[in-house]
């Protein structure tokens, strides 16, 4: 079980860090065509084109920014070894056939033909885990499901 979580943490942390560098590539193009329509325009036909460049740029910058966050997250989380007795941040848990790492929210990825959801602990799902045990069950949405993996 703990070589499965350290499979998606490692998982996680290679999507985030692909993504950082694909923002990075982005933010660097944007800057270029900032700079290429400096030399090549002027009037107000330039000041829209500028100023939707910076909006774009401002939003990758956001975007990169999240990303770093998340990945110090997904860091900070992988140091917890032992298994929790109850479902915490950081925690793997498997309900019916789905799994889930509470951890940051960056949706699904797969692992060993297994799909694994991240999500926050703040999301409506996290929170009804928090503090479950294994073999507990939750009402989400209206269905009963049991926590049946903690890791």
């Amino acid at each position: 079980m703990n070589e499965f979580k350290a499979k998606v943490y490692q998982t996680a942390i290679d999507l985030l860090k692909q993504k950082e560098a694909l923002l990075a590539e982005e933010r660097k193009n944007i800057i270029e065509s900032i700079l290429e329509e400096e030399k090549n325009s002027a009037g107000d036909k330039y000041e829209t084109s500028r100023e939707t460049m910076t909006q774009d740029l401002n939003s990758i910058e956001k975007q990169i920014k999240q990303s770093k966050l998340d990945l110090e997250e997904l860091y900070r989380l992988n140091t917890i070894k032992d298994t929790p007795p109850t479902v915490q941040e950081g925690a793997l848990v498997k309900l019916g056939a789905e799994w889930f790492l509470l951890a940051v929210s960056i949706g699904q990825i797969k692992v060993n033909d297994s799909k694994v959801f991240l999500l926050s602990k703040n999301s409506p799902l996290g929170e009804l885990l928090i503090g479950k045990k294994k073999k507990e069950q939750i009402n989400f949405r209206g269905k009963m499901q049991v926590v049946e993996e903690l890791a």
